[in-house]
């Protein structure tokens, strides 16, 4: 049953579910006379649907991002995708646009439903629970601190989640009439995903559950440093925007703050992202861990190449961060919850 679903209809579905379960916060949220019932779930529920629907319109880039990073250890596919315009380029002209639009975003919603709904909703309840005894502004590094703490926290358990979303964006391509692979990093090989939900089942009998949380170490660094930078960096930025330019709560104020946290996320969590890619990409065992990867990398190319991969996942994060800031905000109140951290 599964596996005869295309990513697309895979995609209806989610958008459906979650559709259905924001109508009922809305529904439920009260008179605002009092806060509602399950704040802090409200606060992830806004997280997640949010960021997960952004998701969707920046996954292009992703996939031009992994094409680019898993192809730098292929030394056949190295030559064919060689940045992050002519592989997009690339992509379209072998594969269309459901070749860059599609591959993996149904696991990359369900990755930001769980993980950006736990790591950026739980942020303001951290925060109150690390420095709530603090008077005033706590301060970018506190903030950052807290970042982290909720960036880790809950990195791990969606690791599945991101490993099914590289695997099936790395053996992404044109399948010809002889059922193999006829563009891509696995051209030549059959295709082993028919979506991301048939990819997750198929990882879990192939390799267990324990199989489905390699590359932990790398997420879970990358999800604390990027978290870290990207939420205290809203939060402060909102902060002094207010304070020294005299922007209110909006839109406006909510696009700026968003742009720069995209930023910050793509530039703090650029060496952790092209290992976690790497490892998760690895279906040789080449790599044997984080720290081996990381090595391998440096050795390969430089201190640099820990940055491979910046301009795509700044391509992404920027305008997906603008999209779901925006879109956050304006759901929080519509569920009841008021601002983000104001």
């Amino acid at each position: 049953m599964i596996a005869s679903l295309s990513e697309a209809q895979c995609l209806v579905g989610y958008f459906a579910a979650s559709g259905s379960g924001l109508a009922s916060l809305v529904a439920s949220r009260g008179d605002g006379t009092s806060p509602p019932k399950a704040y802090v779930f409200r606060e992830v529920a806004a997280a997640g649907f949010t960021n997960s629907w952004a998701s969707c319109v920046w996954n292009f880039t992703d996939v031009a991002k992994v094409r680019v990073q898993a192809a730098s250890s292929s030394g056949l596919a190295i030559t064919q995708y060689q940045g992050f315009g002519p592989t997009i380029a690339r992509i379209c002209s072998e594969e269309g646009l459901r070749g860059l639009l599609l591959p993996g975003i149904v696991a990359s919603c369900m990755r930001d439903l769980l993980y950006s709904g736990l790591s950026i909703g739980m942020y303001p309840a951290m925060k109150q629970q690390l420095f709530g005894s603090e008077t005033g502004d706590i301060g970018l590094l506190r903030k950052f601190a807290t970042g982290i703490v909720t960036g880790a926290l809950f990195s791990g358990i969606v690791n599945p989640a991101d490993l099914v979303k590289i695997r099936v964006q790395a053996e992404a391509g044109r399948v010809g009439p002889s059922g193999l692979l006829e563009t891509g990093l696995r051209a030549g090989h059959p295709p082993q995903f028919a979506n991301s939900v048939h990819a997750f089942v198929v990882m879990s009998r192939t390799h267990g559950v324990a199989g489905l949380f390699r590359g932990c170490s790398a997420t879970v660094a990358r999800a604390a440093l990027g978290r870290g930078a990207q939420l205290s960096s809203y939060d402060h930025s909102k902060h002094l925007l207010k304070k020294h330019a005299g922007m209110k709560e909006g839109v406006p104020l909510h696009m700026v703050g968003s742009f720069l946290s995209g930023l910050a996320f793509a530039t703090a969590s650029a060496p952790a992202d092209i290992v976690k890619t790497r490892l998760m990409a690895d279906t040789q065992g080449k790599y044997r861990g984080f720290a081996d990867c990381l090595a391998g990398v440096v050795k390969e190319g430089g201190p640099l190449a820990l940055f491979r991969g910046w301009t795509p996942s700044a391509a992404r994060l920027a305008p997906h961060f603008t999209l779901s800031g925006v879109l956050m905000e304006q759901v929080r109140s519509l569920v009841g919850v008021g601002y983000f951290a104001a």
